[in-house]
């Protein structure tokens, strides 16, 4: 039996799979940012090489057990296969000093692990967070453009990670006034205008209609709403409703009363002490947000300072 060569194909093997490079977010920064996460990577790589291997810890471990059964041969009853050695016996005390030196070894090997790991973990966790954000908290639309500021100042007998807990406790306060702007009430005149543009408007939908009843003997037309409610059985639903608009009706029946009742209201609940119309309110913010930004980024100064 015989083979026949097939024909040249000189077209490399494709399987028709499109592999597309994945983006590096890296990519997305203006050159000097770039730098800094360059550096961030590099500085979490060397903290990951430094850390002992596991192997060489293992090894640490197995040296000292072998060193803790050696001794224990030594000084053990024949009856357990030992030499029943005195404490006193040169080869004794020499497999003491033995077994301390490698309890030391791996007590050292284990301990210098778990720092340089800790120190691999910090150095992770800021690039992690630098790359998550520039993936999927970025808002949408932006760009990243490089910003050049004075470097933060510290204060008197403050070392650096002192003036990062400064910076923080100021980023924390002016979220807390962001906050407090937030929940501001609206001044007691603007709330009773929004009540009476509410009242109006209910009083005109409500407004009954007698033309049918004038001109064509009809009865009165009553303004009517549409409900619409879910039903919860075996397959859900939706039914639709039409009744009575008592609520519009009782508005254009009472509407002086009605505002002078909300009017009561609106000055009991009302602090205008404390309240903010909606242009203060922008403008207090629009301070905030500009002091956040240059704390932070002060903040950020110094964390890359330390």
């Amino acid at each position: 039996m015989s083979f026949e060569p097939g024909p040249a194909n000189s077209q490399p093997f494709s399987a028709g799979i499109h592999l597309q490079p994945q983006l590096d977010v890296i990519e997305w920064l203006p050159p000097a940012a770039a730098e800094r996460l360059r550096l961030l990577r590099q500085r979490a790589a060397d903290a990951h090489r430094l850390i002992p291997e596991f192997e060489t810890v293992r090894e640490a471990s197995t040296r000292k057990i072998e060193a803790a059964n050696e001794l224990k041969r030594l000084t053990d009853h024949p009856q357990d296969f030992g030499f029943n050695l005195k404490p006193d016996d040169p080869r004794v005390k020499t497999a003491i000093m033995h077994l301390e030196k490698m309890t030391a070894d791996l007590k050292r090997l284990t301990e210098l692990r778990e720092v340089r790991t800790a120190a691999w973990h910090a150095a992770s966790a800021a690039l992690a967070a630098c790359e998550s954000w520039l993936r999927d908290g970025k808002p949408h639309g932006t760009t990243l453009e490089e910003v050049e500021t004075e470097p933060p100042k510290l204060n008197k007998g403050e070392d650096v990670l002192s003036g990062i807990e400064r910076f923080r406790r100021s980023v924390r306060e002016l979220r807390a006034d962001l906050h407090r702007i937030a929940s501001a009430p609206f001044p007691s005149s603007y709330a009773k205008a929004q009540m009476r543009a509410q009242v109006e408007a209910l009083a005109r939908r409500g407004a009954p209609s007698v033309s049918r009843l004038v001109e064509l003997d009809g009865p009165v037309d009553f303004q009517t709403q549409t409900l619409t409610s879910e039903v919860h059985a075996e397959r859900r639903s939706l039914a639709f409703t039409e009744t009575a608009d008592a609520l519009a009706l009782v508005a254009w029946l009472h509407r002086d009363a009605l505002i002078a009742a909300l009017d009561r209201e609106i000055s009991t609940e009302a602090d205008d002490k404390a309240a903010l119309t909606h242009e203060a309110r922008q403008k207090a913010e629009a301070e905030v947000h500009c002091d956040l930004l240059a704390v932070e980024r002060d903040e950020c100064a110094l964390v890359w300072t330390a």
